[in-house]
């Protein structure tokens, strides 16, 4: 007989089985090591990339904080329609102030998975809130940029009703008063034009500021047309005054008597003793008020007289007529006194 074939025991079919597994159990230790060392390398990597976003978000937050501030130090309460914006814009600047910078950590190293994982998150969630306040800083200044654009509609439209206000009385009142009409038919055009831009609600500064600006030139043309006319006829009634005057006065050839003189061709005489002669400019003053006359005054006549010697008595002449018209006698022509 030939030799019989052997066949394997039990024992030995064991030790065949614990080699494949250890020799397994060697390949996935290897395979683990090798996936951790790359998902520790993709963390950190992905790290590296967020830092340098946040980066650029805090720099842009910082930016916008800027811009906010300065819109905050430029604008007053009355410059607003609505100065809650202010204080909205005041607290999110609060906020951003808060959120600037990026945070770093040391403990991010390469080959740790864990502590790059928490960086990572860490670093995400500073950017999304960087990003937050700038989106809402740059809200609230939208909203105060809005609100100081209707404050200054406001105020315009305010600016532009007070001037219709006054046109439309001007043009009431200027009726027939002034030098040119034309300018009363340029006022009611611009006051039609102003009324329909003020009840628009869609207009802005430039259209109710030019409205505002046309109709005020319409009424200083009303104006200035009114002083003209005013001025036109006050000169009228001066020229009409000084030629009724004129006409009061009369001419040279007319006479006038009053208080006994008379005017002839520019001469004046007085029945009491003076007289004027225009062409010699000379005045010719009597003796006294009391038309005398060298033989008397009032009609008085020395020569008729005589005195109690039969004598006439002394002759009266300038020398001894007083100024209240008395006459100072010496004595008679024997030498008695009256």
């Amino acid at each position: 007989m030939g030799e019989e074939e052997k066949t394997p025991d039990v024992s030995e079919k064991s030790g065949k089985k614990r080699i494949i597994a250890a020799v397994a159990a060697v390949v996935v230790a290897i395979a683990g090591v090798g996936g951790y060392a790359y998902a520790s390398n993709s963390a950190y990597d992905s790290y590296e990339s967020r830092v340098e976003s946040a980066k650029e978000s805090d720099s842009k937050l910082v930016k916008k904080i800027a811009e906010a501030q300065s819109l905050v130090k430029a604008t007053k309460e009355s410059d607003v329609l609505d100065k809650t914006v202010l204080d909205s814009l005041n607290k999110s600047l609060k906020v951003g102030e808060s959120r600037k910078g990026v945070p770093t950590s040391s403990h991010a190293v390469k080959w740790n998975l864990w502590s790059v994982s928490k960086a990572n998150a860490s670093v995400s969630n500073d950017m999304t809130e960087a990003n937050d306040s700038i989106n809402a800083i740059g809200k609230a200044m939208g909203k105060v940029e809005a609100s100081k654009t209707a404050k200054q509609v406001k105020d315009a439209k305010d600016a532009l009703d007070k001037t219709l206000t006054d046109a439309e009385n001007l043009y009431k009142d200027s009726e027939g008063k002034v030098q040119d009409n034309k300018t009363r038919e340029s006022l009611k055009t611009a006051l039609d034009n102003a009324k329909k831009t003020s009840s628009d609600k869609k207009a802005d500064v430039k259209s109710l500021t030019a409205a505002n600006d046309t109709l005020s030139k319409a009424v200083k043309a009303v104006n200035d047309s009114k002083n003209a006319k005013a001025q036109a006829d006050a000169q009228k009634q001066a020229q009409e005054q000084a030629q009724v005057q004129v006409q009061s006065n009369g001419v040279s050839s007319e006479t006038y008597s009053n208080s006994g003189y008379s005017n002839s061709g520019g001469s004046y005489s007085n029945n009491g003793g003076g007289s004027y002669s225009g062409g010699s400019s000379q005045y010719t003053q009597p003796q006294n008020s009391n038309n005398c006359t060298q033989y008397g005054c009032n009609g008085y006549d020395y020569r008729k007289d005589f005195d109690s010697a039969g004598g006439g008595t002394a002759p009266i002449t300038k020398d001894n007529i007083n100024q209240d018209g008395s006459i100072t006698i010496g004595g008679d022509s024997h030498g008695n006194m009256w």
